[in-house]
């Protein structure tokens, strides 16, 4: 799948158990591998990061697993 990174910036983060986690606020990516590596994620105080191989879908909403336990 191909997208342009643009069109990931502000989109809403929820996990699997349907909660809302954040926003995309920026995104790192591996440039020799040409891959996504992390979310940041725009929260009050701060970001944090989620990793790129939680990210389970992507559409109107990104869909990320949710942590065990």
């Amino acid at each position: 799948m191909v997208l342009r990174l643009s069109k990931l910036y502000g989109k809403q983060i929820y996990n699997t158990r349907g909660n809302y986690v954040g926003y995309v606020d920026e995104v790192l990516i591996d440039i020799d591998r040409g891959s996504g590596k992390v979310l940041a994620l725009g929260l009050p105080g701060g970001k944090v990061g989620v990793s790129y191989d939680r990210v389970t879908a992507i559409g109107d909403i990104i869909l990320v697993k949710a942590k065990e336990g």
